[in-house]
């Protein structure tokens, strides 16, 4: 279903685990002195904070990098050893730049002079548009073609419209509307950021219940296979919670029919002689082939 399900929550780890010994080391206890974990007292709040942050910025930036190769969207349902083989696929929409309008009621709960100091935010207004008469417009040839209607923007009378663009400087007849923010994003980015929500909140405690668990025999790693890393299964302890969110997190919001060709050929295999004929049988019937 594409690599990048399995390299981007594998990276959300990594990243989150070196800034929490970054952000720890640099800014550990000098913000929070409260303790973060009594049976690890190494860790602080400032590095769980300065980690979650950094994990949530390196998502949006990288799932935006990483949706634009081929190698890393496609599905690769053979093994194939040549390391540059061409890969070729119509990309998922999630993998496709979509244009999002940011919620322009959030923008309500701000000062407006602070609004439009942010970049991008259009400031919408309506006007009222009086319509007063018909004017024919002629062709060429002297013929009447069409009627074209006027409308002026005061209250002498006539139908009134309510007309909405953005707003013009200096011109008083307009009333505020809303504002509007229109970004482009890919899809992936949206659904990145709550993985690394998770990678940075939940995941964290993997390696938490690894800790209480060395704390509590005694060991300050499980292994030295990975020198400075405590062994390999410090590597590994947030990655099976964070593997088993990614999964979840795709069989709910992004691939939402599991059902494939590669898929029914393997529960075809699995059949017996005649289960497979009986199913030979009935696709036949369906398509109306009988």
């Amino acid at each position: 279903n594409g690599l990048i399900w399995f390299v981007l929550p594998v990276c959300l780890v990594i990243v989150n685990d070196i800034m929490a010994y970054a952000c720890g080391m640099s800014l550990g206890r000098k913000f929070i002195r409260r303790p973060f974990l009594s049976f690890s007292p190494n860790k602080t709040w400032e590095g769980f904070l300065g980690a979650g942050f950094f994990t949530i910025v390196f998502s949006w930036y990288a799932s935006q990098y990483l949706a634009q190769f081929h190698w890393m969207t496609c599905p690769v349902n053979e093994f194939r050893i040549e390391p540059h083989a061409p890969l070729d696929c119509t990309p998922h929409p999630v993998f496709m730049p979509a244009q999002w309008i940011f919620p322009s009621q959030i923008f309500e709960l701000l000062p407006r002079h602070m609004v439009r100091a942010l970049p991008n935010v259009v400031q919408i207004c309506s006007r009222s548009l009086v319509m007063t008469k018909q004017q024919p417009v002629f062709a060429d040839d002297g013929m009447e073609e069409e009627t074209a209607t006027l409308f002026e923007q005061d209250n002498s009378g006539g139908e009134v419209m309510e007309e909405l663009g953005p707003c013009i400087s200096g011109d008083d007849r307009q009333v505020h509307s809303h504002f509007e923010l229109v970004v482009q994003v890919y899809p992936i980015q949206i659904h990145t950021f709550w993985l690394a929500l998770f990678a940075s909140v939940v995941a964290p405690f993997g390696g938490f219940l690894a800790s209480a668990i060395k704390r509590a025999y005694g060991l300050k790693n499980f292994a030295a296979w990975i020198p400075g890393h405590g062994g390999l299964m410090d590597r590994m302890d947030c990655q099976f919670l964070m593997a088993l969110c990614t999964w979840v997190h795709y069989n709910t919001f992004i691939q939402l029919g599991t059902v494939s060709v590669h898929k029914l050929s393997y529960l075809y295999s699995l059949l017996s002689e005649s289960e497979q004929d009986q199913f030979v049988q009935m696709l036949r019937e369906h398509r109306g082939d009988v």
